[in-house]
């Protein structure tokens, strides 16, 4: 809803963020507002030992025109930022000292899945294997976390 959320709060770029009214907590991006909200739900039902794991967040680098923010820049932009927050270990504002586990959605761009084009463009690589953009993961010579892909074709 970019008429009431700002779109840097979503994609963890600089904005004021929000503070939370119950817990006095400040957020500065969604995703930890989210997985932070889920704990105290768990908590009013009573739990505690419950850890919160992500598995699926991610971003389309194309949608349709009614599909606000879906775009290649801001792909880019989310996933590189969302990498930088798991590089650092850091928690959630209710939780700092617990590291997060989180899951990308999705390793490959699905272009023969139906419904709005986002949903087929939220790949980190196209289904031939190349990237849709470079957010650090290939193995460039600077210790990427993946190698690089090589999909061989079948000749007739």
């Amino acid at each position: 809803d970019p008429q009431h959320v700002s779109l840097n709060y979503v994609l963890f770029q600089p904005n004021p963020g929000s503070i939370d009214p119950v817990t006095n907590l400040h957020y500065d991006n969604m995703l930890y507002a989210q997985i932070d909200a889920v704990y105290a739900a768990i908590k009013a039902l009573g739990h505690t030992d419950i850890e919160v794991k992500i598995s699926e967040t991610g971003w389309p680098s194309k949608g349709d025109p009614d599909e606000v923010g879906a775009s290649m820049q801001n792909a880019e932009i989310y996933h590189s930022n969302l990498l930088k927050r798991i590089e650092m270990k850091q928690g959630t504002p209710a939780k700092p000292s617990l590291p997060i586990d989180i899951y990308v959605f999705a390793l490959f761009n699905e272009d023969l899945k139906t419904g709005p084009a986002s949903e087929r463009n939220y790949g980190l690589y196209y289904p031939d294997g190349t990237p849709v953009y470079n957010i650090g993961l290939q193995n460039q010579g600077q210790g990427g976390y993946f190698p690089e892909m090589v999909i061989e074709s079948k000749s007739n």
